[in-house]
């Protein structure tokens, strides 16, 4: 009986000894962790999250682009065919829907003397703007960049009179732009966000073959 009593006292102490031991390898190893947390967080700080801005196509366009703000867009010669090409349409499109909205993004993306000239030919009486019967289509044939920061852009022009085709002609706009330095936070999104801006503008009409004179009686 006094053994089985000695055993039984040894077998507690153990099961007592092996209790505190793996109570301490908890807090050990909980502390372990804690401490490579602390260091991965220190020497991998999270990355900073950056903006990206979205350029939605037009309506002769089928695709979405996708570009990380405050970049080097100068160099991009995809986003600025599309950014000449979105310029010339919204400033010579007429439809009495949206012109307000649109010659806000035109203010936006042209210099002060531009916009100037633009917003007197806007204001001008008599001019096309200025008569509501009067609707201008626009329909961009051709985008090329001729020169460093010179863009040349032939597009078609429908004008319509009380809803009956008056007019169609092949027009070019030929402008200078440059993108302005600016920094884009989540915080502060300008309106502008890429920085292009138009500092000369001009138009002029393009000569049309006999083939496209005949299509412009049909179309009429």
């Amino acid at each position: 009986m006094g053994d089985r009593k000695i055993d039984k006292n040894w077998l507690f102490k153990l099961e007592n000894n092996i209790r505190r031991l793996m109570f301490v390898w908890i807090i050990v190893l909980s502390i372990t962790v804690i401490a490579l947390l602390i260091i991965i967080i220190f020497l991998f700080p999270l990355k900073e999250k950056e903006p990206y801005l979205v350029f939605f196509s037009q309506a002769d366009q089928n695709f979405v682009r996708v570009e990380k703000a405050n970049g080097d867009y100068k160099s991009q010669r995809a986003l600025i065919y599309s950014l000449v090409a979105a310029y010339v349409q919204k400033r010579e499109t007429i439809n009495r829907i949206d012109d307000i909205p649109r010659y806000e993004d035109i203010r936006l993306q042209s210099s002060s003397e531009v916009w100037g000239q633009f917003e007197k030919l806007v204001r001008q009486k008599g001019s096309v703007y200025q008569n509501n019967s009067i609707k201008r289509n626009i329909e961009v044939v051709n985008v090329s960049l001729v020169a460093k920061n010179i863009a040349q852009i032939d597009f078609i022009a429908r004008v319509y009179y009380a809803g009956s085709l008056q007019s169609v002609k092949r027009r070019r706009a030929t402008l200078a732009y440059v993108f302005d330095d600016q920094e884009i936070t989540f915080n502060n999104i300008p309106k502008n966000p890429t920085g292009f801006k138009v500092i000369g503008y001009e138009i002029t009409e393009v000569y049309i073959p006999q083939d496209d004179n005949k299509n412009q009686k049909d179309e009429k």
